[in-house]
């Protein structure tokens, strides 16, 4: 037995393609991620510009937010604790590199009122953070996370 994917699931596939509507779709969704991608750039500087210079590169689903200050960091990671956003860390994509504090934002899978509340509770809880002193001699520890010592790898 072959590992071919079934006739009638080729056949429809080929049509798909050659009727146009694939095509069609990336057209669609590439204007839908191009929309997105404006929004959370413009949402990401409002609500978290003061804490992060966010890396805007021409293409692609995902940005790099650069910490300004490394003393934030534990912030951050307690922020995605309680609110449930969770960008990740860039060092969860290390092994070995030692690199500055940054997080890695994606913005294609959520609608813009998403990505507005989102933004919104990572910054709320940040501030509520900072006002309560965290982050300033507290006992939060820092765990390096990347594929290498992590458990949870998507």
């Amino acid at each position: 037995m072959d590992q071919h994917s079934p006739a009638i699931d080729q056949a429809t596939l080929a049509r798909f393609i050659t009727e146009g509507f694939f095509l069609s779709h990336v057209k669609r969704m590439r204007e839908l991620y191009a929309q997105r991608r404006v929004f959370f750039i413009e949402q990401f500087q409002k609500w978290l510009g003061d804490y992060f210079d966010l890396e805007v590169t021409p293409a692609g689903l995902h940005f790099i937010a650069w910490l300004r200050r490394k003393e934030d960091f534990p912030l951050f990671m307690r922020a995605r604790e309680q609110t449930g956003v969770w960008p990740r860390p860039l060092s969860f994509f290390c092994i070995k590199a030692q690199l500055d504090p940054a997080f890695v934002f994606g913005f294609a899978a959520w609608s813009q009122a998403q990505i507005e509340q989102g933004l919104i509770k990572l910054a709320s809880a940040v501030k509520q953070l900072k006002q309560r002193g965290v982050g300033n001699g507290s006992s939060f520890q820092i765990h390096p996370f990347s594929p290498a010592t992590s458990s949870y790898w998507p």
